[in-house]
């Protein structure tokens, strides 16, 4: 058997599991022999990366104990020299999902999008402890005050001059004087700061066949307005009517201006994935950007 790497061993050996009785299962999945519980980690170079998922982990799962939404976090180390980094935490194997899964992720992301009971990492603003990545992009998360400030400067703003695109930055100057204090100036009801996962596209969530409950993983998370955290569901889809009526029997539609403001939290995730991978990217980026412009000068005729 393939020595279990000393980092892992040192996270086993923490938490009282002898290394004797684990099993490899398949690249980076260990089987707990007497329990059958799986396990599954990893290890990178990339420590601020690490961090930021796991600490993004442990505030999602104190809004949603017992639901099993997100896996657990069995620990986290770093080596001396800090040159590398390893994760474990609760496995879940997936399968097909459902109509019902789909109604169960909704209520769940819902109920996770609260105000936490337990205030451990929670400052009460918009951002978040440690950096986190959306994708190989590090986002600010410097805690501010106002959502309306953090999202124009530390979401959007951040990414447009990452791009230095100039078509791209012509569009955002608008944008900034028209379009930001439209939709998120006057929020009913006021935003508060949530956590959220971040980068929730299909690829990130899914159906525990082992628990028997949906769930979701790989975060970028910070605590934002929640309706941030719709918005890459309808870029990729994915996501089922059933989905958004279960989140919205929980947290009912903001107003004014829904539909626009989603949008400006879709950007987010075109503008990011253009300063990754270009291409067409780009031309949704822009297409949204003057959708919005253009909506805001109608808005002010």
């Amino acid at each position: 058997m393939t020595p279990i790497h000393p980092l892992i061993s040192k996270i086993f050996t923490a938490h009282s599991i002898p290394l004797s009785e684990l099993e490899p299962s398949s690249r980076g999945i260990y089987i707990h022999k007497p329990s059958q519980k799986m396990y599954f980690t990893k290890t990178q170079s990339d420590i601020p990366q690490m961090t930021g998922e796991i600490e993004g982990l442990k505030a999602m799962g104190r809004t949603t104990p017992g639901l099993g939404l997100v896996p657990e976090v069995i620990g986290f180390e770093i080596d001396v020299e800090r040159k590398e980094c390893a994760m474990v935490t609760q496995y879940f194997k997936l399968g097909s999902s459902s109509r019902n899964i789909q109604k169960k992720l909704g209520d769940g992301l819902a109920k996770m999008h609260s105000i936490p009971e337990e205030k451990e990492g929670y400052e009460g603003k918009f951002g978040f402890g440690v950096p986190t990545h959306c994708g190989v992009t590090e986002q600010d998360n410097t805690y501010t005050e106002s959502w309306e400030d953090f999202y124009r400067d530390r979401r959007l703003g951040d990414l447009v001059k990452s791009i230095g695109d100039n078509t791209i930055s012509k569009e955002w100057e608008m944008m900034k004087d028209r379009v930001i204090p439209l939709l998120l100036h006057e929020i009913d009801p006021p935003p508060q700061p949530v956590i959220l996962h971040g980068d929730l596209w299909s690829g990130n969530k899914g159906y525990d066949t082992i628990t028997g409950k949906a769930v979701i993983y790989d975060p970028a998370s910070y605590y934002g307005h929640n309706e941030a955290d719709l918005a890459i569901t309808h870029m990729f889809g994915g996501f089922s009517k059933d989905f958004y009526e279960a989140y919205h029997a929980i947290h009912p539609k903001s107003k004014p201006h829904y539909d626009e403001r989603q949008k400006l939290y879709e950007l987010y995730h075109h503008l990011n994935h253009t300063l990754m991978f270009g291409g067409s990217y780009k031309s949704g980026s822009l297409s949204i950007m003057r959708s919005l412009n253009d909506w805001a000068k109608d808005k002010e005729l």
